[in-house]
């Protein structure tokens, strides 16, 4: 597989992603996906900063896997991202969930920070969370490509988890929700490449005559 295609598949992988802003902002009703036990999660500011530090964290994963990832394990991927990002839209649009964000009290800076986050970011896409159903997904790829790294991709997954829930951002069942849908995209994922290559292999089978 060329770079050239490796970058094709990336850039409609981003353009799906993409619609989750619109879907965001446009958003209308749903229900409030929130257990007892949300209610007894603390607001942690400082948090903003890992929740933050996803975004160049997901950019530098897809760029760094289409350029040094061997193919078959990039279309596996490629593959499961795809997957994971198109059921987590079409999730937004049928189930609509949303989250009652907390009063923010304080002008320290990670709070004020916090602030523009909450502004830029409406309380729609609730379930699943985007944040950790990709971040999962890369680091379950990574802990594969870089099991020696295997706590540390371990450690990122506990960090986004932790993030979105003290910065209020989810609730408990919208980490579970994209814990699943991470792992289940990669099953998938995994199931399409391995179908697509046995049905290429087939193809190239030479016909045998009969006699």
């Amino acid at each position: 597989m060329t770079r050239w295609k490796r970058f094709s598949l990336l850039a409609i992988l981003f353009v799906a992603q993409s619609l989750y802003f619109p879907i965001n902002r446009l958003m209308d009703g749903g229900i409030i996906f929130k257990t007892t036990l949300d209610q007894y999660i603390p607001l942690w500011a400082i948090w903003v900063v890992p929740y933050l530090l996803y975004l160049p964290f997901w950019i530098t994963a897809f760029i760094w896997a289409a350029f040094k990832m061997e193919t078959r394990m990039f279309k596996r991927f490629f593959a499961s991202a795809l997957a994971a990002t198109l059921i987590g839209i079409t999730v937004f649009l049928l189930f609509p969930t949303y989250i009652e964000r907390p009063l923010l009290v304080g002008e320290d800076w990670a709070t004020n920070l916090l602030r523009i986050v909450y502004g830029n970011d409406d309380v729609y896409n609730a379930f699943p969370s985007g944040h950790v159903y990709l971040t999962t997904l890369i680091s379950i790829f990574w802990i594969e490509w870089y099991p020696r790294q295997r706590l540390l991709w371990m450690a990122i997954i506990a960090s986004v988890l932790l993030s979105t829930l003290f910065t209020h951002q989810h609730y408990l069942p919208d980490l579970i929700g994209g814990l699943a849908l991470a792992k289940n995209s990669i099953h998938l994922g995994n199931w399409w490449v391995q179908k697509r290559s046995s049905l290429i292999q087939r193809q190239n089978e030479p016909i045998r005559g009969s006699w």
